[in-house]
């Protein structure tokens, strides 16, 4: 998901890097938010839940106490950037929210000291709306200012030397150690109302090939990390969870890690196509990613993590994709309700997943003048609110 990112205009704010960019760059460091930036006032969320509001969970139904409603898909959300939902004259995400079902939204570029956050935040709450962040985190969970007293903390590339990009080394007490003190601080300024936290390994970022790594592929060295973040998130939310991601260099299952039973999986099929349902399961995406590979990765990945907290990551709105991660040159979300989107609702609730998101960068006041109003956004939320699977 990774080419160098363009500000959307001079006058917005600096985005975070988007994890919808192509996964083959090693610095993802470049035009990320400053996550240790100093706030005046950090505007603190608090233990608010925000839960929509809705029904009750049908008896035969694993209780959720998060999002308590009686709709088969109980997270129901969309990943967009701040200059994507901060303009409301343009693109009311939050009215369209309340309107047509979304619970959740993941933001990345804000400045959450700023006034307009906190009003935008207090409206979220209001419509019973979460807030989570989801982005590749490695760069600040292990800062690269280390390397220089502290290269054992760093991954070892294919040429035997320890490089200061990328992921670390999840062999080194010292790196595990830096990692659990570094969440406690991002975790508690980045706190979410639904206990979901994502802290992603780097994207498309190389992993470890000491002696004492090579033996774990790359989920296996994310678990590893991912272990030690959960227990540090605990600290000051005892009901966080944290997702692992399949993704890029992660779509294969770990092999010898167990992860911590409050990990769950994040399924971002990021090289398929989005021209065919998962369903055609022939249909080749990028690097050889058939969707029939695709669903063997979900299928094998469910043996590791339980279906009944799995998430779906999905592309389907994801603009900033479809216009090459050009903000100047943007396309139209090529949208298929029925052929697309719905077959794959039911391909994902016949694996027992209940939680999906999508990206929805580039979907703002730019989209709207070129294209008009994102229909497709309300088809996404209301697909997903009034979704029942098939008998």
């Amino acid at each position: 998901m990774r080419k160098l990112f363009i500000f959307l205009s001079a006058c917005f704010l600096a985005f975070g890097l988007m994890s919808c960019t192509p996964p083959d760059v090693t610095d993802a460091t470049d035009d990320w938010e400053n996550m240790f930036k100093p706030e005046e006032d950090k505007g603190d969320t608090g233990d608010q839940s925000g839960d929509n509001p809705g029904g009750t969970v049908t008896p035969e139904d694993p209780k959720d106490d998060i999002y308590p409603d009686d709709r088969f898909f109980r997270m129901r959300g969309v990943v967009m950037g701040w200059s994507d939902c901060r303009y409301r004259e343009a693109l009311d995400y939050i009215a369209i929210a309340k309107e047509h079902g979304l619970n959740t939204f993941s933001i990345y570029g804000a400045d959450r000291s700023s006034a307009e956050w906190k009003t935008f935040y207090s409206e979220m709450e209001k419509a019973g709306i979460h807030l989570e962040f989801q982005e590749h985190m490695m760069s600040f969970l292990l800062p690269r200012s280390l390397f220089s007293s502290h290269p054992e903390y760093f991954r070892m590339n294919e040429q035997g030397t320890r490089v200061e990009d990328a992921n670390g080394c999840p062999s080194s007490e010292g790196a595990l150690a830096e990692v659990y003190k570094n969440a406690i601080e991002i975790g508690k300024r980045y706190k979410s109302t639904n206990h979901k936290y994502y802290f992603w390994l780097d994207d498309g970022g190389g992993v470890c090939h000491c002696d004492k790594c090579k033996q774990y592929n790359d989920a296996d060295q994310a678990l590893i990390f991912e272990n030690v973040i959960i227990d540090a998130l605990k600290t000051f939310d005892p009901d966080a969870t944290l997702a692992h991601l399949c993704y890029a260099n992660t779509t294969e299952p770990p092999k010898k890690v167990t992860p911590h039973p409050d990990i769950f999986l994040e399924f971002a099929p990021f090289y398929r196509r989005w021209t065919n349902p998962l369903s055609d399961t022939w249909i080749q995406g990028d690097h050889g990613w058939t969707h029939a590979k695709y669903l063997k990765s979900l299928s094998d990945h469910l043996k590791v993590f339980p279906a009944e907290t799995a998430q779906v990551l999905e592309y389907w709105m994801d603009d900033s994709l479809f216009s090459g991660w050009n903000p100047n040159n943007l396309k139209e979300v090529p949208w298929n309700y029925e052929g697309v989107f719905l077959n794959d609702l039911d391909t994902y609730a016949s694996y027992g997943i209940r939680y999906i998101t999508c990206y929805c960068a580039y979907v703002g006041p730019n989209y709207v003048k070129k294209f008009g109003f994102p229909q497709f956004l309300v088809d996404y939320a209301s697909g997903l609110y009034n979704y029942e699977p098939k008998k």
